[in-house]
């Protein structure tokens, strides 16, 4: 069974690699001269974007930021995508930094409805998308600094986790001859699910820390069977 690092490299040479077979498509061309023509979707795309959104199942809940890029192949409706998050976690209520976290994954996105631009505009795409996915989450967690309160500190994890979403898709075509032929804009929710497995802990304030044994059904996460965060994602898009 090929790793996950393995098929996120394949979606990325893909993506660098595939401009030539979307390039033989006798319905793509450089020029579009009806703004009302049917959308041919296919080509080299790459995102960019934030996501916000918070993460549960560990010692503290924290609120997730942070950005994401990705790379890929679009097929028509499907698009197949490497992405990476590199994300900051927070405590709730502007609380205190508590660490970082790293996501690296594939992502398969459909469009399972399109309006074209007889009904939005020309050279314009208006989609509702579904997504799914698997990737490799890296949690890191910080000791809290001297001049800030006691606080329960989880051991760093990694873990593999499967994904889902939803969202709309703004996309437009340009008219003339460009290397880059669209230009779109996501706008979606995507949720992350693992199996929850009981990691040891240290309470700490500054320099100073205590290891914490956790009891099923006494809170911090150990009672939870899943692990799981939500992230309200945007993100810019071209394709060429």
């Amino acid at each position: 069974m090929l790793s996950l690092r393995v098929v996120v490299l394949a979606i990325v040479c893909l993506g660098f690699t595939g401009r030539g077979l979307a390039w033989a498509d006798p319905a793509q061309v450089d020029y579009i001269e009806d703004p009302y023509a049917e959308h041919v979707t296919r080509g080299t795309t790459a995102r960019l974007g934030t996501a916000v959104g918070f993460l549960y199942g560990e010692r503290v809940d924290a609120v997730a930021i942070g950005g994401t890029t990705a790379v890929g192949q679009r097929m028509g409706r499907l698009t197949l995508e490497a992405e990476l998050a590199l994300i900051a976690l927070e405590g709730r209520n502007a609380g205190p930094h508590l660490g970082d976290a790293e996501r690296l994954g594939v992502v398969a996105r459909y469009d399972v409805l399109r309006l074209g631009p007889r009904w939005v505009g020309a050279n314009s795409l208006f989609a509702i998308y579904v997504e799914g996915g698997a990737a490799v989450a890296w949690n890191h967690w910080y000791v809290p600094r001297t001049n800030e309160p006691m606080r329960i500190v989880p051991e760093d994890t990694k873990r593999v986790e499967g994904q889902a979403g939803f969202g709309i898709m703004l996309d437009h075509r340009l008219q003339e001859a460009t290397s880059v032929r669209r230009v779109g804009w996501f706008l979606g929710w995507r949720l992350a699910l693992a199996p929850h497995a009981s990691e040891p802990a240290t309470v700490c304030r500054g320099v100073s820390c205590t290891t914490v044994v956790a009891t099923p059904g006494s809170g911090g996460g150990d009672d939870r069977l899943i692990d799981r965060s939500m992230l309200f994602q945007s993100s810019m898009a071209v394709t060429w």
